[in-house]
């Protein structure tokens, strides 16, 4: 069974354009906040990823398909899960929707690449996920 976070928020005036529909880049704020709810169930932070295994996992990719308009006072849900492991990469999908009656508002995936920066450089180069990341979500392996 795969790691799934469910995070329930009720969508702010400030979320909001002048129409008191939700601003388009505040879906993808909350895909983001998601993925970290995410690897915090997992019981991995993002920031651990960083600090202790020296991996960073940019966004190489972003895509949300919008269905239904959310409005001001909307209580809205977050679910989030890993669909796809590579072996240096990684898909998460999102899928936002009405928290009372399920009907879907918008549904994406976002591509996440393992990268380790050079230390002498800081460059950043491709690297395998490491095992310890698998780990957290079950994983053996690609």
């Amino acid at each position: 069974m795969s790691t799934v976070s469910t995070i329930i928020r009720r969508v702010q005036f400030g979320d909001c354009d002048p129409a008191q529909i939700v601003y388009y880049p505040n879906y993808f704020k909350w895909c983001d906040e998601g993925t970290h709810d995410l690897f915090e169930t997992a019981g991995l932070a993002s920031q651990e990823l960083a600090d202790r295994l020296g991996v960073h996992t940019p966004i190489v990719d972003a895509h949300l398909e919008f269905r239904t308009p959310a409005k001001w006072g909307d209580d809205i849900e977050i679910r989030t899960e890993i669909t796809r492991w590579g072996s240096r990469s990684f898909t998460v999908s999102h899928r936002i929707s009405h928290a009372g009656s399920g009907d879907v508002i918008a549904e994406g995936t976002k591509a996440h690449v393992c990268v380790r920066p050079d230390p002498e450089t800081g460059k950043i180069a491709a690297c395998e996920v490491p095992g310890e990341l698998l780990a957290a979500f079950g994983e053996t392996g690609s």
